[in-house]
């Protein structure tokens, strides 16, 4: 490996605090200097060992995890269950009153307190959350502690030297947002590079629509414009970066993935009737997005567009910087929001679209939907849950309030002279290893 390393990464919004870390770039940074209490192998979805040892549930209200030894944070000191308790309790705390919602704070629902016994962390809930392990293992619930600068410290192997710059000590990681040319790691394919990709579980990329305003709060105009989507047309511009053609909410690689192909049919007799029953005529309806996320934003959007343009629908693409898009979402200034989530858990759904979540849809009220998507958390079997998250695809599917498009491909490439390769874990997230003996 060589003694410095850039990555090149087109967004250049960087959130250091790996509570908070939402784009794939912030969660990338932070899993280098963050670990969390257990892993998940992104082959199986199988749950494995990290700064836990070993976990059970002894109960459905409680979770308790044993801390491996000899782990430390960066300015030395050990990792304790205690540390770890408190590690729980700052987000506690500290993220009460955040906006917009962070994902810490949504993996924890339910939980009345977490305390520490012996060389044990015990998480103890109101309601069982059936989510909770499978979330523990993301960056957001990663361990960390405060530092009398104000700098969360982590038990990594890499270290923050200041914005964007992580170290080892002996080695240093860049995270830039272009490419001069020079870069040993990027996203996507490059010529000349080895590359590591994984195919993302989560919600599928897709056109999230605002209910709260215009003919979009009218379920027959959305399951119509949902129907006018000649979604294997599109195919062409998804492989060119080897993404898929989605087939539901969420992605055929989480937990819990319906086929709901039939659903997704192109029926534009069918959507012309929904249409006409709606009064929805001469649509001209905005989408927002940000094209840094994905190298096929626009040409996929257009391709959308040009589809519904033969039905009299205009739909405009807005592609806006990350203090616009943030504006936009918080106030609700869109028709579409056009978007992704990585997550194996299908509590994503919850996460993004529940009233008293992020809410994306824009709803005004607490109504069925909500309650599937909390009975889903808080249900024990996970046969019974299965069938609950099932049940959430179609309805999403069939009311219109995800119009699903593709399903989206991590990849990571890296000069294979210079650089190990790199793994992608469960989330999307390159990870950086380096010998047992240069860890700090």
């Amino acid at each position: 490996m060589t003694d410095n390393i850039t990555f090149a990464w087109p967004p250049g919004q960087l959130t250091v605090d790996p509570r908070l870390a939402y784009n794939g770039i912030s969660k990338t940074y932070a899993r280098q200097v963050f670990e969390s209490l257990v892993d998940i192998d992104p082959a199986t979805a199988q749950l494995r060992p990290w700064l836990a040892s070993t976990w059970c549930r002894p109960d459905p209200l409680t979770v308790e995890l044993t801390i491996a030894p000899g782990r430390r944070f960066s300015d030395g000191v050990p990792l304790t269950a205690d540390l770890a308790r408190n590690s729980f309790c700052d987000i506690v705390n500290d993220l009460e009153q955040a906006t917009p919602l962070p994902s810490a704070t949504s993996a924890l629902t339910g939980l009345s307190s977490v305390e520490s016994r012996g060389d044990t962390v015990v998480f103890r809930f109101d309601r069982h959350n059936a989510a909770f392990l499978h979330n523990l293992a993301g960056v957001n619930l990663a361990v960390s502690k405060p530092s009398a600068g104000g700098m969360r410290l982590g038990t990594g192997a890499w270290v923050p030297v200041d914005s964007g710059r992580l170290s080892t000590g002996t080695r240093r990681l860049l995270f830039a947002a272009a490419d001069d040319g020079h870069a040993e790691v990027r996203t996507g394919s490059s010529d000349g590079f080895l590359t590591v990709d994984i195919h993302n579980p989560g919600i599928s990329y897709g056109l999230c629509p605002n209910i709260s305003r215009g003919p979009l709060a009218d379920p027959r105009t959305r399951r119509a414009l949902s129907m006018l989507i000649d979604r294997q047309r599109l195919r062409p511009i998804l492989d060119s970066c080897g993404y898929t053609v989605a087939s539901s909410v969420l992605t055929p690689t989480a937990m819990h993935h319906l086929d709901c192909s039939a659903q997704l049919r192109h029926d534009p007799a069918t959507a012309r009737r929904l249409l006409t029953a709606a009064g929805a005529d001469g649509l001209r309806l905005d989408v927002v997005f940000n094209s840094s996320f994905s190298p096929v934003d626009t040409a996929l959007l257009s391709a959308v567009a040009e589809q519904w343009t033969g039905h009299g629908v205009e739909l405009v693409l807005h592609d806006v910087d990350f203090g616009e898009l943030r504006t936009r979402q918080q106030h609700g200034a869109y028709d579409f929001r056009f978007f992704y989530y990585t997550a194996i858990d299908p509590d994503a759904l919850r996460y993004q679209f529940a009233v008293g979540q992020r809410n994306a849809m824009r709803r005004g009220e607490r109504d069925g939907l909500d309650d599937l998507l909390d009975a889903q958390l808080h249900c024990p079997d996970p046969t019974e849950r299965r069938k609950l998250v099932h049940d959430i695809q179609r309805k999403f599917i069939d009311d219109g309030l995800w119009l699903p498009l593709c399903n989206v491909r991590t990849a990571v490439s890296h000069r294979p002279d210079t650089v190990p390769q790199p793994t992608l874990d469960a989330e999307g997230l390159a990870r950086f290893t380096i010998s047992e003996p240069e860890r700090h």
